[in-house]
């Protein structure tokens, strides 16, 4: 209910609403906070506290301190609407016409079990998001003949990556938009370039990923006699189109921001799809389903994300941001190039001891200034989400490497390190590139 009167609120500018809908953030962070993980908590704690401190200090109104425990409402409406879509899909059975394809490919076409959940992971995933490394698994186990587990999971993980650069519908994407006040149109095609240099890194790097105990997977997959009326791609196909199509022309003609967009359209087009086609009732029983377990299953990033809007906000109201800005001119020496490696150093430092990669963004986000740097808001905001991708691919703590842990039974740690070189890589290669976008002023300023 929070997530859907946020978005009410982006079309009345409705003071009350939007004091409401904080209320009831905060609220939801109260009851959080007791049940998340012990190291998320402690972090939770901190950043009310210092962000409470900095509000009484500041001076600031109560209805002030209050909307503060709303500013990323928008994030926590993307994070919990964004799965209707594969609700959807699952209920029209788009899905079971992906996996019904997969496995024919693999009885009839050549076996590439690497580079097709790769494929599989880098396109679905841009609209599925998380959901998508628990599907394309399950299709692996069901569909590919040999391939070693580990392996797999690891080069799928690196194909989610590949999404996050770009896809608006990614919470990191959302953020930096909204951070930096730039459109999906400003940074969409940069973001879509560096994806595609990663992919190239990824596939020149996937001979490296070897596992000490990872057996090879043998499961030669029954001959399976289709059905005369086989399961077609078009639908799948067509509703993706049409929603991607349709989230970017609301965002080039609409007032508010791509997250808000994005959220409305989650909501909007599979109700509209499901009605068309007569899986209205199918579809409200999935998605009534997931309403009752959505607070437990988001309960850390909900907690994670109302607490670091809440200490954004308060940040905002001091002139720390000068402060950082002019300690990174000179730590960087003015150097932009310099000073772009150091953001991204920090974010991956702070993943490491499990600080959430948001509460890094949302820091530094909100006290850069561009001017002190001599950059434009489209190349902080590349930096920032260069900085968010990196961190989480070898985050101990990261919801991606977390997942993969538990999917593949490995320590997340034992994962990190095996991402370890690549991502140094990328991360010699990445920032080099946006450098050089800056230099060749491709990026506004």
């Amino acid at each position: 209910m929070t997530a859907l009167l946020y978005l009410v609120g982006q079309f009345n500018d409705i003071t009350w609403l939007t004091t409401f809908y904080s209320t009831l953030a905060a609220l939801l962070l109260i009851f959080a906070i007791y049940s998340i993980s012990i190291l998320n908590r402690l972090v939770v704690i901190v950043l009310i506290t210092i962000g409470t401190t900095i509000f009484f200090t500041e001076g600031a109104s109560l209805q002030t301190s209050i909307q503060g425990f709303g500013q990323n409402i928008s994030l926590l409406a993307l994070f919990v609407l964004i799965p209707l879509i594969g609700t959807f899909m699952s209920t029209a059975g788009y899905l079971s016409a992906l996996k019904e394809k997969v496995i024919e490919r693999e009885q009839y076409g050549g076996k590439h079990p690497y580079r097709l959940s790769y494929i599989l992971v880098a396109t679905i995933g841009t609209l599925l998001n998380f959901g998508t490394l628990a599907i394309v698994k399950r299709i692996a186990d069901e569909s590919f003949s040999s391939f070693k587990e580990r392996k797999l999971m690891l080069h799928m993980m690196r194909a989610f990556a590949f999404c996050m650069l770009w896809s608006p519908y990614f919470v990191n994407v959302g953020l930096v938009l909204v951070l930096f006040d730039v459109s999906w149109f400003d940074i969409g095609l940069f973001g879509f370039i560096f994806a595609l240099i990663y992919m190239g890194i990824s596939v020149v790097m996937l001979p490296r990923i070897s596992f000490k105990d990872d057996p090879n997977v043998n499961s030669p997959v029954k001959t399976k006699k289709f059905k005369q009326k086989k399961l077609s791609l078009i639908p799948f196909i067509t509703f993706s189109t049409v929603l991607i199509s349709f989230s970017l022309i609301l965002d080039y003609i609409l007032e508010v921001n791509m997250l808000t967009v994005v959220s409305l359209t989650a909501v909007v087009l599979p109700l509209i799809w499901s009605v068309f086609f007569g899986l209205f009732k199918e579809f409200v029983q999935e998605v009534y389903g997931q309403v009752l377990i959505s607070f437990l299953k988001f309960k850390n990033e909900l907690a994670i994300f109302i607490s670091a809007g809440y200490f954004g906000v308060a940040i905002s109201l001091t002139d720390l941001g000068e402060v950082i800005s002019a300690m990174l001119f000179t730590f960087s020496l003015g150097s932009v190039y310099l000073f772009t490696l150091f953001i991204i150093i920090i974010t991956i430092f702070m993943a490491q001891i499990g600080v959430h990669p948001i509460i890094i963004v949302i820091g530094i986000g909100s006290a850069l200034s561009p001017q002190t740097f001599g950059v434009s808001s489209e190349y902080l905001a590349l930096t920032l989400l260069l900085a968010w991708t990196l961190a989480t691919q070898v985050s101990p703590f990261s919801g991606q490497m977390l997942m993969v842990s538990q999917l593949i039974r490995t320590p997340a740690g034992t994962i990190a390190k095996q991402n370890a070189f690549f991502i140094f890589v990328c991360f010699l290669i990445l920032p080099f590139v946006l450098f050089i976008f800056h230099k060749l002023q491709l990026l506004t300023f």
